[in-house]
């Protein structure tokens, strides 16, 4: 399963959707083929351009939007985020949604703690391993919740049980390598992989 594949896998036929940054708008294609609207949308004319070029379908609603910014409340009431760092994330526009489905490729600790400030609690927890690399993709809604350390670090409620080991494998493998060659004695890297230890 690629990234497209797992963020269509946890979107409801009820949801009304909006993808910010959808590039060739993958996903509004496979939505649209169990027909079910969504807004597709990218900060790039161009990119929106060549979508209206080689898509024609009633259902995909194509806009250059800079993040939310061309989204209006009640639109949508999930929000799709893939692609795009932890702090790009953080500066949308504050819209309300039922569901935020992310793909954060950094920082994923500061997004579940900032995103619960923004009463948003992580629902459900999916690693993807796509082209060889792991993604974390987590789908949040409403809420507020006090995570443990070890939820904030390593997520929780994730649904592939043993892709989720292999990764945490692979997180043991990247902090101990990073601990050998360090000059310096880094508690903060000594308490990630007992951390990670305990979750094995």
């Amino acid at each position: 399963m690629n990234r497209i594949e797992a963020i269509y896998s946890l979107i409801a036929k009820n949801d009304k959707v909006v993808d910010v940054g959808c590039d060739q708008a993958k996903l509004s294609l496979m939505l649209a083929h169990r027909k079910q609207s969504s807004i597709a949308c990218d900060i790039s004319e161009n990119v929106i351009n060549r979508a209206r070029q080689d898509i024609k379908n009633e259902l995909i609603d194509l806009r250059v939007s800079n993040g939310l910014e061309n989204i209006n409340e009640g639109e949508a009431n999930t929000l799709v985020l893939a692609g795009m760092g932890t702090h790009k994330i953080l500066n949308n526009k504050n819209l309300r949604f039922k569901k935020i489905i992310t793909i954060s490729n950094n920082y994923h600790d500061i997004l579940r703690n900032k995103m619960n400030e923004l009463n948003y609690i992580v629902d459900k927890e999916l690693i993807v391993k796509d082209n060889n690399k792991y993604y974390n993709l987590i789908s949040f809604k409403e809420g507020n919740k006090k995570y443990s350390e070890k939820e904030i670090l390593l997520g929780l409620n994730h649904i592939d049980k043993e892709l989720y080991g292999e990764y945490l494998n692979y997180l043991l493998k990247k902090y101990n390598k990073i601990k050998l060659s360090s000059k310096d004695n880094n508690s903060k890297i000594d308490d990630m992989i007992n951390i990670i230890e305990e979750a094995l």
